[in-house]
């Protein structure tokens, strides 16, 4: 069996931080044109959903090579598995706490959607990845996969590659409580 590349997806995944910490940088920073004085350090909390997941993984990696490569001091930390709401609201409570400039979160449910506008209200600028709030307006910018194209994209492999066999799909779901998405 022929299996997709996984590599748009590890690709999309390295440069979603990039991407969002470049927007960090920007929004948070002096542009490079300080006269030399003060504290032009810039800090910043990445919050993935967990740490054990492989996407997330790569998301966290290519967020601490940003930050190296751009001398921004970064947090980076996770829910203790897929859905820890409090475990995310913990760590944004920290960064706003830490007088962080900004968070970059992967936000696990709606529970933390208070927290998100404490940490807006407090100046820090925060950026969804991978996974839009809702409402959409308690971040600043979301850098997101659209996952109605990808499940499109998806069911035109699968038709491609089965060539008008039978196929039987199944839709899996981590929480029986939660629905992750209907469209």
């Amino acid at each position: 069996m022929t299996h997709p590349n996984r590599r748009p997806r590890r690709t999309l995944s390295l440069l979603a931080p990039l991407s969002a910490l470049t927007l960090v940088l920007a929004a948070c920073g002096d542009g490079g044109g300080g006269d030399g004085g003060g504290d032009d350090s810039v800090a910043v909390t990445l919050i993935t959903k967990d740490s054990v997941n492989p996407f997330f993984i790569a998301m966290q990696e290519g967020a601490e090579a940003a930050a190296e490569k751009e001398g921004v001091d970064i947090t980076v930390t996770a829910g203790k598995e897929d859905g820890d709401e409090a475990g995310q609201i913990t760590e944004i409570e920290n960064a706003i706490n830490r007088g962080d400039d900004g968070i970059l979160i992967t936000p696990n449910g709606p529970g933390v959607n208070g927290s998100l506008t404490k940490a807006r209200d407090a100046g820090l600028y925060v950026i969804a990845l991978d996974t839009p709030p809702d409402p959409a307006d308690l971040v600043d910018i979301t850098f997101a996969t659209d996952n109605f194209e990808a499940g499109e994209l998806i069911g035109k492999w699968a038709a491609g590659t089965l060539a008008g066999e039978p196929a039987t799909i199944a839709l899996l779901d981590l929480f029986n409580d939660k629905v992750v998405s209907v469209d």
